[in-house]
């Protein structure tokens, strides 16, 4: 669904008042939740969105290249979904499950066109972060593009590869090989 020439009318008449504002959909095995930035709860399209108080953040979506497999994060802090915090332990819980972010225009405090698409992805990392200053919940979610086997983020961290392949060493076994002579098939 596209902007009508109206409501790019009003956007355009009302440049100084148009507020961008965040939505965030998160659909776990056993419970979906749809925020939207701000405090106050709004109905689109007859759903409604419950405010999610500044504790939901997003990094910037980074453009990747064609058929790029480009993981968006989201940062969960100073109130975490309760059912975020219990699925730490169960990853059957979030693994694979979506994530999409949407953004809605607003012209005067009322919505105005269709909620735009920026991301849609599977969550693929759930991890607790903590420092001094700061405690708070990271969620990975990757593209659609990463189930063509491409390496998420690029790493080869054994974290990343016992993910892909449970019980695989081969982390491990790499760097034992560190100044060793290979002699086999292995030589080039």
């Amino acid at each position: 669904m596209a902007f009508t020439p109206a409501q790019v009318a009003l956007l355009d008449a009302n440049r100084e008042l148009v507020e961008c504002r965040r939505l965030f959909h998160v659909a776990f095995a056993s419970a979906s939740y749809r925020l939207i930035e701000g405090s106050t709860p709004d109905t689109l399209g007859g759903v409604t969105w419950q405010p999610a108080h500044d504790w939901v953040q997003a990094a910037a979506i980074e453009s990747g290249g064609p058929l790029e497999a480009v993981p968006a994060i989201y940062r969960i802090g100073k109130n975490p979904l309760p059912l975020l915090l219990a699925a730490l332990d169960n990853r059957a819980e979030w693994w694979g499950r979506p994530i999409q972010q949407y953004l809605q225009l607003y012209s005067g405090g009322v919505p105005v066109g269709p909620m735009v698409s920026m991301h849609r992805g599977r969550i693929r990392d759930v991890k607790k972060v903590q420092t001094a200053e700061l405690e708070y919940l990271e969620i990975r979610a990757e593209s659609p593009l990463d189930i063509r086997n491409m390496t998420p983020l690029g790493e080869y961290t054994d974290r990343d590869q016992q993910r892909r392949s449970a019980g695989d060493r081969g982390c491990e076994f790499a760097p034992s090989l560190v100044g060793k002579v290979i002699i086999g098939w292995l030589r080039g």
